[in-house]
């Protein structure tokens, strides 16, 4: 499994797993599935309870077959965050190459040069029509899966474009399991309001950076130039010592973010 390095403002580099092709292969047949299943469903149920039979109307593909089917991928990953309901199942998701939520002009551009788009919507109809055509559009597929395959971060044609890279998201533990401590709220007092200035990736950097082992000289050098970092981009003038600093913005965070009972 491949990973990604990225850094946050203050020099604290996180790391991801990219996804798997095994769980980009379940994520994009449970996806499949469901198109296959809205498909039958607006064929059998919903277009005869219109009176719509064998005269179909070309509008009536378009708005309630095509058009749906055409961009349940890119509404999905805007709706729900760089994942579709395959990905959510699988465990992936789509991020971009920095480490933070893609924009919209990110989705839709992998989305637009997505060229499985097309063989996803065909699919449905050949399942049931005619077998022998899907030959076709797995070659016109082809091009999307070998850059899968041989890409060092997976990444397709539209990642490529885009700047995104789809990740396990089961890789990292919840951001709440990585940073939450039990503070005593009526009994703490918290030093930096300031804290509330970073993002929680920042703040995940820096209780992995506590796990580190100290006494070496490369951390503790590490641990001191974060620390002065931080310090002078928050504003914050402080004698504690850099690790003890960074160990009370860790408590500090978690007093300010978890609401008080």
């Amino acid at each position: 499994m491949a990973s990604i390095t990225v850094g946050t403002p203050f020099n604290i580099d996180l790391e991801f797993k990219t996804a798997v092709f095994g769980k980009r292969l379940l994520a994009w047949f449970i996806d499949i599935v469901i198109i296959c299943v809205y498909y039958v469903l607006v064929l059998l149920f919903i277009f005869p309870m219109f009176g719509l039979g064998e005269g179909i109307s070309t509008a009536a593909m378009l708005f309630m077959v095509v058009l749906p089917v055409l961009l349940y991928q890119l509404l999905f990953e805007l709706m729900m965050n760089g994942q579709t309901l395959g990905k959510k199942v699988a465990g992936i998701k789509v991020i971009d190459t920095e480490g933070r939520e893609p924009t919209w002009g990110q989705y839709i551009t992998r989305w637009i040069l997505c060229i499985g788009n097309l063989f996803i919507f065909i699919i449905p109809y050949f399942i049931l029509q005619n077998f022998g055509v899907l030959l076709i559009f797995m070659i016109v597929y082809l091009p999307d899966f070998l850059s899968v395959v041989i890409s060092a971060k997976g990444q397709r044609l539209g990642d490529f474009a885009a700047g995104t890279v789809v990740i396990d998201s089961n890789y990292r533990a919840n951001i709440s399991e990585t940073i939450y401590l039990e503070i005593d709220k009526d009994a703490y007092q918290p030093l930096f309001p300031q804290v509330m200035r970073l993002s929680d990736r920042d703040i995940n950097g820096i209780r992995n950076l506590l796990t580190l082992k100290t006494g070496t000289k490369e951390t503790d050098h590490y641990i001191i130039d974060v620390a002065q970092k931080i310090k002078k981009v928050l504003g914050i003038e402080s004698d504690l010592y850099p690790l003890d600093f960074l160990e009370q913005l860790l408590r500090d965070y978690n007093y300010y973010s978890n609401p008080h009972p």
